[in-house]
């Protein structure tokens, strides 16, 4: 007898086989489950694809149809009229022809008597063949068209009497629309002399009341490119039928030729039970099994199928249940890889139908935008004979003119414009070259004139010139702006150099009782002797106009800075400028005690003006020595830039300047509300330097340090770079 602890481990071992089953079997669950459901939503996806992809065939090949039978409708609106010209025939085919150049899918147009000879045609060698209509079978009434079944053969000689193309690789859908039937004659009327013009398709011994025909053949192939462009490569197929079973356009990857019928095809079945569109899994025109989409079209006896073989659309599927079974077969800790693989398969799956949406919606948007595009053409476009004559407008014509566009057609373009602008109107249709193009005024319905920029290019066909195609912009607010530009721009430089003029002007005539005024200040200290009120006072005065001649001095530099000629560039190492000026301003270092730290490369080239520079390096500098703290250090950094520039670095540790005032110290006579210390600077200090500095083609701006103070950046272009404006100024 086994004892407590044994039973215990054997109750144990056999819980521990069971865990194990539990957990073996939820794994396989886990599995199983998500395997069964991507199989599920692969199969959907394809069905949804498919029937989507069956209502745009269907929807195209529907168009392609009804715009041929419009085509053929209008067509047959004008053969109404009766043969007064002995070249109406002629121009009837050109009709034709300029019918077919808009419809790349209709190989040819032609008019067909009542015994089906072709009276015209677009193929000028088809003329004169007998097509027997009674191979079509059922024909359409008046005024009505039928699409007939697929003919093999490529043109109307194939359909003629004896000579069928039996077993010709090409096809063609025939539309066939019998004209509205004339009213039959009096009785004894037809004993009587024929003295109007034959209508057209009524042939010797045929009555105006006996039917005729406007035959289109339809080219096949362009419905299968449309299918191969829904459904590049793969073993997916899709096909057009008429209802009775004939195959009419499939792509290459459908064993049957266009022509075979698809008896047996289980949406033929589903569409006689009334069911328009579904889709289905099951027996196609494919082999194996399919997920097979169809759809009716409504107007036509016609149906699209898509095809998609299951085991392609499955494919990607087993491949990932491989994985999985692989997956089960390892420890509990790959199960979270499994999961992953999962979830980034639905990812991938999303992002595809994502992806597919947006580029719907994207041609939606683009075929909208295109529609909205062409109604709202805002230039007149027209056309003419040779002579200049209207002969065609668009509605553009009525906005701008307040009339009907027909009121423009037969009138001269050249006796529309303005009198002064005829001849050059008239020009336009001098010659047969290129693109002709002048400026002319027309008035528009109101009276009020309007500035017009007409161009014409020449209209020919096999060499003779048929006349015009045109367009006229409305440019009457453009030449008024830059009428309006030209004035402004001449009035800016007339006040620009009015200012110049009494800036320069004004600085001159303040020297003159400054230096009297200086002198006399100076004058009156040295006699003040030990008087010290009197001393103070001249002390003020002399300062107010040591302040006043420095204002007078930046307002006369502002002035030449802005006139032509003003820099004088020459090659030169840009540390003795430098140097000259920490030179200058070392009094003023020493007096307060301040360190110049300097590093600057040897040599440092540079193309600049040299006093120019100078004036620019002193005002910064000068400015960083009126700042920095007393017994401080004031940094002077010199190189170049990655792009080969030359940059100086001018930094100290004074109160810095305020974000938003980095910009605006730069203007006149402003200052930062952070160094207002009521010293008397002018403000234009480092206006003038950035001046200075834009004029050599660089730029001059500020920042403020880590840890407090300000630096000044000047940056010039590479000594092979030519500053902007400079090098022209120079030359003067």
């Amino acid at each position: 007898m086994l004892g407590p602890a044994v039973r215990s481990l054997l109750r144990l071992r056999r819980a521990t086989l069971w865990a194990g089953l539990a957990v073996g079997a939820g794994t396989l669950a886990g599995l199983i489950g998500p395997a069964w459901v991507g199989r599920q939503e692969a199969i959907d996806d394809a069905r949804s694809r498919g029937a989507l992809l069956a209502q745009v065939l269907e929807s195209d090949a529907s168009r392609t149809i009804e715009t041929a039978s419009l085509s053929l409708h209008a067509i047959g609106d004008g053969l109404t009229r009766t043969v007064a010209d002995p070249h109406e025939a002629q121009h009837l085919k050109e009709h034709f022809s300029h019918v077919l150049v808009g419809m790349p899918f209709i190989r040819s147009v032609s008019l067909l008597d009542t015994r089906g000879r072709v009276l015209i045609s677009t193929n000028a060698d088809e003329i004169g063949l007998e097509i027997p209509l009674d191979d079509f079978g059922r024909l359409p009434g008046p005024d009505r068209d039928l699409l007939m079944p697929l003919r093999p053969g490529r043109g109307l000689a194939d359909l003629a009497r004896g000579r069928g193309a039996r077993g010709s690789p090409v096809g063609m859908l025939p539309l066939l629309l019998q004209l509205p039937q004339a009213p039959d004659e009096p009785a004894g009327a037809a004993s009587l002399p024929r003295q109007a013009p034959t209508p057209l398709g009524i042939s010797p011994g045929t009555r105006e009341s006996d039917p005729r025909w406007l035959l289109a053949l339809i080219n096949p192939d362009a419905l299968t490119q449309v299918q191969q462009r829904a459904l590049p490569g793969g073993r997916s197929a899709a096909w057009l039928a008429s209802t009775d079973g004939q195959l009419l356009a499939a792509m290459e990857t459908l064993h049957q030729l266009p022509g075979q019928r698809l008896d047996g095809h289980p949406a033929f079945d589903a569409l006689r039970r009334g069911r328009e569109h579904d889709t289905y899994i099951g027996a196609g025109a494919l082999p194996g099994e399919v997920i097979v989409a169809y759809r009716a079209a409504p107007r036509r006896p016609l149906i699209v199928g898509v095809e998609q073989s299951v085991d392609e659309v499955l494919a990607r599927w087993h491949a990932g249940l491989r994985w999985l079974l692989l997956i089960g077969s390892l420890a509990l800790a790959l199960i979270a890889l499994a999961t992953i693989t999962v979830r980034r398969s639905l990812q991938a799956r999303a992002e595809a139908m994502e992806a597919l949406e947006g580029a719907h919606e994207q041609l939606a948007d683009r075929e909208r935008d295109m529609r909205v595009l062409l109604k709202s053409v805002q230039e007149v476009i027209f056309r003419t004979n040779p002579a200049g004559t209207l002969t065609f407008v668009n509605a553009r014509w009525t906005t701008l003119h307040r009339g009907r566009p027909d009121e423009a057609v037969g009138r001269r373009l050249a006796d529309i414009a303005e009198p002064a602008d005829r001849e050059a109107v008239a020009s336009l249709f001098g010659g047969d070259e290129g693109v002709r193009s002048i400026e002319a005024t027309i008035r528009n319905g109101e009276g009020a004139p309007r500035r017009y920029q007409i161009a014409t290019v020449p209209l020919r066909r096999d060499g003779e010139l048929l006349g015009y195609a045109g367009s006229a912009v409305d440019i009457t607010e453009r030449a008024a702006a830059e009428r309006l530009t030209r004035q402004a721009r001449d009035s800016a430089e007339e006040a620009s150099r009015t200012k110049t003029e009494f800036l320069a002007n004004i600085s001159h005539e303040l020297r003159t009782p400054l230096q009297a005024i200086l002198g006399f200040s100076e004058l009156g200290i040295m006699r003040s002797g030990g008087q010290e009120r009197l001393q103070a006072m001249f002390s003020d005065i002399h300062g107010s106009g040591q302040r006043m001649l420095a204002l007078v001095n930046d307002l006369l530099d502002a002035s030449k800075l802005d006139a032509v000629g003003a820099l004088e560039l020459h090659a030169a190492d840009l540390r003795e400028p430098v140097d000259a000026v920490m030179r200058e301003l070392a009094p003023l270092t020493a007096k307060r005690h301040l360190t110049l730290a300097v590093d600057l490369p040897a040599p440092l080239p540079g193309r600049v003006d040299p006093l120019r520079f100078q004036q620019a390096v002193r005002n910064v500098l000068a400015n960083a020595i009126k700042f920095a703290p007393q017994g401080g250090t004031i940094e002077l950094r010199g190189g170049r830039t990655p792009e080969g520039a030359l940059h100086l670095c001018v930094a100290d540790r004074g109160p810095g300047i305020p974000v938003e005032e980095l910009e605006r110290i730069f203007d006149p006579f402003v200052q930062s509300s952070a160094t207002k210390d009521g010293s008397g600077g002018t403000g234009l200090g480092l206006p003038i330097s950035r001046r200075i500095v834009e004029m050599h083609g660089g730029q001059l701006y500020a920042a403020n340090r880590d840890g407090g103070g300000a630096e000044f950046h000047l940056i010039l272009p590479a000594q092979d770079t030519p500053a902007a404006g400079s090098e022209a100024q120079a030359a003067d």
